[in-house]
């Protein structure tokens, strides 16, 4: 009898986080970012937040930080990836990276943020995939450190252009923290959003 509810109840574990990971690849912000190949030695971090997970830490927040708690609300996945780079797997994911990013800007996503190091040592990419003027569905963050390690970051949820530093500050993420947003108009024209991120 326990092996049979041990079944049943990693069944329903299962079918419940399948349910989750469709409900957030259905959304137009979202972005599979593959498997991806741990170094022989060195730090391997994944993080999947689904949107349970986020309304439930939404709940928890909203005491001491409201704003906060309503920004992780709108929020429908986060996934991050820390993986340290070494000659077993550093070539496999900047190639893996650089697809990544080619796909993006194939399909639409506007290119927000491109940072290059001297020597071409390090790079920072971030894509959006705006829905209007001022609102995004997603957010894609990948940066290679060629000595180091590899981040990839998607965010997926209803993000306005203010509250992306918020995001940033919050998951902190460095790359975001200091940069002027620019989103499209429209008409085709770039248009500052009003706070610097």
């Amino acid at each position: 009898m326990k092996s049979l509810r041990s079944v049943v109840i990693a069944a329903s574990l299962a079918a419940a986080l399948s349910i989750s990971a469709f409900g957030a690849e259905s959304e137009p912000g979202y972005v599979d970012l593959g498997k991806l190949v741990p170094a022989a030695k060195g730090e391997f971090v994944e993080v999947n937040l689904s949107a349970g997970m986020l309304k439930f830490a939404a709940k928890l927040a909203a005491g001491q930080e409201p704003e906060a708690a309503a920004l992780i609300a709108n929020l429908r996945h986060v996934r991050v990836n820390v993986v340290s780079l070494d000659e077993s797997n550093r070539q496999g994911t900047i190639d893996h990276i650089e697809s990544i990013r080619s796909k993006l800007s194939a399909q639409g996503w506007t290119q927000m943020v491109t940072v290059r190091e001297k020597g071409d040592q390090s790079n920072v990419d971030v894509h959006v995939k705006q829905r209007s003027e001022d609102v995004i569905d997603g957010l894609v963050i990948t940066v290679i450190d060629k000595k180091g390690e590899a981040v990839l970051v998607n965010i997926v949820g209803n993000i306005s252009a203010d509250q992306i530093s918020q995001v940033a500050s919050n998951l902190n993420i460095e790359p975001l923290q200091h940069v002027r947003v620019k989103m499209k108009h429209k008409s085709g024209k770039d248009k500052d959003a009003d706070d610097e991120v």
